[in-house]
């Protein structure tokens, strides 16, 4: 079961937490763990207070599992706290949006399929 072994995975994505720089202008730090033809894995670290605002893809489904913090999570219109073992599959063309609520900072295994590239496939609706 997943909760079973997040101490463990946490432990060692805290220690990739550490290698992952957020720059000034932006309010996510992302770390490509993997990435085939058809999918590509990522560490999210958001601090607490940060957010990236609502869009959608055309050609792209989503995968998040929360690690560690608390988020507001939309989907469509809906509006979803979610916390440490949430996960959420966000089909493409679904609006959605994450910020990251509560003390500690927002960590989230990411999956993209197809392999995430923003500049592709990115349209913000806010």
């Amino acid at each position: 079961m997943l909760v079973d072994i997040l101490p463990a995975l946490l432990s060692h994505i805290k220690d990739l937490v550490k290698k992952v720089e957020i720059k000034p202008e932006e309010d996510v730090a992302m770390l490509e763990i993997a990435r085939s033809d058809t999918q590509s894995v990522h560490l999210v670290f958001m601090p607490v207070g940060k957010k990236v605002r609502a869009h959608y893809h055309k050609e792209r489904d989503e995968f998040y599992v929360i690690l560690q913090g608390r988020a507001k999570l939309r989907i469509k219109n809906d509006i979803y706290e979610v916390g440490e073992g949430h996960v959420a599959f966000i089909p493409r063309g679904t609006i959605h949006g994450i910020e990251s609520i509560g003390v500690d900072p927002l960590i989230v295994i990411f999956v993209s399929s197809p392999p995430y590239d923003p500049r592709k496939d990115r349209r913000y609706v806010e």
